[in-house]
Order: structure tokens, then sequence, then C-alpha cells
């Protein structure tokens, strides 16, 4: 994965420079040694006399002379906010809204009114995700619009991978996905092709979550697996609120 390789030559970076090397480095100057890096993944970090560089939701830091290098979390204490989390939420949306909408199965509440979208990495087989569905309906009617993701959580060339390709291949997505999340078979589409489970799983990777279900705003924050619905809706209406990036989501 690129942001491995990148970090992978960051740390022989940091382990090569030599004192006599010291001073400013210019964003363009780091980005220019490492053809896996891009100036766009350099960034002012938050902490006076560092870059933060950021691939994907991969987040470090590095001395602005190019010698050191640090990987961790920066949280202001004094709003207790994550800023490292802060700027994976941004990588993240970024990520979601370059998802083709046409590749997602959507279920939207009845009567068009959208409170907030999230977007979920789902397995045909995994019993949380499965759980998930099953609330479907009560959490449409909380006001929020489900975006399905395809990540069979065995990886490819096994009976999840084939049943995501069933579903994402199938006429109606929307049925043959409620259809197996009810342990029902999915048939075979014939000639059909399809590049989005693999894409979608890729993208599932990037963001490195333990397993799915993963659920994340539309703005990027990371909701974590199966929520009860109530409990969800609690989760993004705090996400609407004044400086919540400041504190910690209820549980």
């Amino acid at each position: 994965m690129r942001s491995v390789a990148v970090f992978s030559l960051l740390l022989a970076l940091s382990a090569n420079a030599r004192a006599d090397d010291l001073g400013v480095v210019s964003k363009e100057e780091i980005a220019s040694r490492y053809p896996e890096l891009s100036p766009a993944d350099i960034h002012e970090a938050p902490v006076k006399g560092f870059y933060e560089i950021a691939v994907g939701t991969r987040v470090t830091y590095i001395t602005q002379d190019g010698r050191y290098l640090f990987q961790g979390d920066i949280v202001d204490l004094a709003d207790q906010q994550n800023l490292t989390e802060t700027r994976r939420a941004q990588n993240r949306a970024a990520a979601i809204a370059a998802v083709a909408p046409e590749t997602e199965i959507v279920f939207a509440p009845n009567g068009g009114v959208v409170k907030h979208r999230i977007y979920i990495f789902t397995d045909m087989d995994c019993g949380y995700c499965r759980q998930f569905h099953r609330d479907i309906a009560a959490v449409n009617a909380l006001g929020i619009e489900v975006h399905y993701l395809s990540y069979p959580r065995t990886g490819p060339n096994t009976d999840s991978w084939a049943k995501a390709e069933g579903v994402w291949c199938a006429p109606d997505r929307k049925a043959a996905l409620t259809h197996a999340k009810l342990g029902a078979d999915v048939p075979a589409v014939a000639g059909c092709a399809t590049k989005t489970v693999g894409e979608h799983y890729e993208l599932g990777r990037k963001f490195a979550f333990t397993g799915p279900p993963a659920i994340y705003s539309e703005s990027g924050v990371e909701l974590g697996g199966y929520l009860p619905p109530n409990e969800l809706a609690l989760r993004l209406a705090f996400l609407d609120e004044p400086k919540a990036s400041a504190h910690t989501p209820p549980r």
C-alpha cells in the first residue's frame, strides 16, 4: 500500500539525516526526494517546527529540518481535541466523497428528509453486519441515510467475496443485499465483472479498521462498529454540536 511505502521511506530519511544537514527544508523539497510523496501530502503541523505528513489515514510528523520523524497523535490539552484524528477524518471524508455514488447501495429515509448520512463497510456474513441491516428501517426512521460499501472480510476468492459480487451485480441491489443479510443464497450474475467490490475493499483497507461493520460520518469521523439506531443517532447529533470534536463522543 502507498502509505506503508511512504512511511518506510520517511523512517529511512530520519535515520540517514546528518547533523550538518540541519536547516529548514521546504515541503516541496521533502516531496521531491520521494516520488511516493506529493507536496499536497505535507502540511504545516499544529506544533511549531514540524510538518504533518498525511497519506490516506496514516499521519505522522517530521521536524522541518527533515531529521526527526514522530509517530503518534497530537492532542491539544486545552481543548481536549485530537488534532491528528481531525486530519484523519478530513482525509477519510475526501476519500468517501471520491467514491462513485452509483457504486453504493443506499437506503434512504422515506419522504426524503435526511438529517445525517453514514457510510458503512459491510460483509454479507458477519453477525453484526446482519444485525445492523435488521435495524435499517429504524435507522432510516431517525433521518439517517445509509450508504453501503462492500468489504468482504475474508478477502478475494472466498465465498463472502462471491456473495458481495452477486449482490453488487444484481439488477435490484437493495433487494439482493437484504436477501443476503437474511442468509439467502446470492446467485451469480452471468457476464458480470464488477470492479466495485475490489475498489471498496481496497478503500476499507486504507481506512485500517479492524473489521466490518465499520461506520463513518459524511465528515469522515469514525463512529465504530455496530451501534443500535438510537445510539447511532445520538453520536451523529453530537457531531453537529459546536466544537463537538473537542470532546469525547458519548458511549
